[in-house]
C-alpha cells in the first residue's frame, strides 16, 4: 500500500519555492495538494495514473466474470462476462483457468508489476477463443475429425488449363 504524502501543500505553496518539492513529490510517487476550496488533490505521474486505472478496469471485469460464474451455465449469457464475453466458448474447467490466469496477471500488476501482463494473458485466450469459436477448428481440436475427412491436395502443373 502506498504510504500517505507526509506534507500536504496547500495552493499558496505553488506560487513559493515549495512549488519544486510539490512536483518533486509528485515525480517520485505522489504529492497532496489542499484547495482554497478544501479539496485534496493528488500529483502523480499520468504513467502511474495509467497503470492504476488499467489494474482497476481489469479488476471490475474480474469481479463481473465472478459473478457470472456464480450462476449455473445455463443462466449465463455472453454479454454477463462484461468485455471478456469471448470466454463463453470455453467449458467451465477451461473458465475456471482463465480466471486464475487473470487473477494472477492483476495481482501482479497491482503488486508493482506490469500491468501489460495481464493484457498478455488476456490476448492469449482471446486466440484461443477465436480459434475455438471456428466449428471447423472445434472440431479437428476436440478429436471429432478422422484421418478419413481428409483428402490429399496435389499441386496442378502451372500450364493446366484452368476451369
Amino acid at each position: 500500500m502506498p504510504r500517505t504524502a507526509e506534507r500536504i501543500y496547500m495552493a499558496s505553496d505553488l506560487s513559493t519555492s515549495a512549488r519544486r518539492e510539490f512536483i518533486e513529490e509528485g515525480r517520485q510517487g505522489f504529492a497532496r495538494l489542499r484547495t482554497t476550496a478544501g479539496d485534496s488533490l493528488v500529483l502523480l505521474r499520468e504513467a502511474r495514473l495509467e497503470h492504476l486505472s488499467s489494474i482497476r478496469d481489469h479488476a471490475l471485469a474480474y469481479l463481473l466474470l465472478d459473478a457470472a460464474l456464480r450462476r449455473p451455465r445455463e443462466e449465463r449469457r455472453p454479454q454477463d462476462f462484461g468485455p471478456w464475453a469471448f470466454i463463453e466458448v470455453f467449458e467451465d474447467d477451461d473458465i475456471i483457468d482463465f480466471q486464475s490466469e487473470v487473477n494472477d496477471a492483476i495481482t501482479r500488476a497491482a503488486s508493482g508489476g506490469d500491468a501489460e501482463g495481464i493484457e498478455s494473458v488476456l490476448d492469449a485466450w482471446r486466440r484461443s477463443a477465436r480459434t475455438l469459436s471456428d466449428p471447423v477448428a472445434r472440431e479437428i481440436l476436440s478429436g471429432q475429425v478422422s484421418a478419413e475427412d481428409w483428402v490429399e491436395v496435389t499441386e496442378a502443373p502451372l500450364d493446366a488449363p484452368h476451369d
